[in-house]
């Protein structure tokens, strides 16, 4: 009776110490992140209905933001795989959110107006 219990306590033993150095194998599903910088990057347009103008947006890899061709001075507040947040020098907010593919649109908090975006 004792040999089995010993048995039983060095397979116990045995199999602990291999599962904590990695020996068995786990099935795990690794999801690839996007490279948000990259999901947000590109050129678009909007229109802007209260002056019935078209701009256009660039937002490089880098995260640097243009505007109708004029570097807009902003840091990055936020950003995810649904929004991407600046800041201008002015402490108004500039988000841009997506649909998980691409971004779709533009906030401009200093206007007060939200505009849908569509790519160049």
């Amino acid at each position: 009776m004792r040999k089995n219990s010993l048995l039983v306590s060095s397979i116990g033993l045995v199999a602990g110490i291999s599962s904590s150095l990695g020996f068995t194998q786990l099935k795990r599903k690794i999801k690839p992140l996007t490279s948000l910088p990259v999901l947000y990057a590109g050129n678009w347009k909007y229109f802007d209905g209260t002056r019935n103008r078209t701009h256009t947006i660039s937002i490089s890899p880098k995260l640097n933001l243009t505007i109708d061709d004029q570097a807009i001075p902003a840091n990055v507040e936020h950003i995810n795989s649904q929004e991407l947040t600046f800041v201008d020098k002015f402490g108004y907010r500039i988000t841009i959110q997506t649909n998980q593919e691409r971004p779709v649109k533009l906030i401009d908090e200093a206007d007060d107006q939200a505009y849908n975006i569509e790519p160049l």
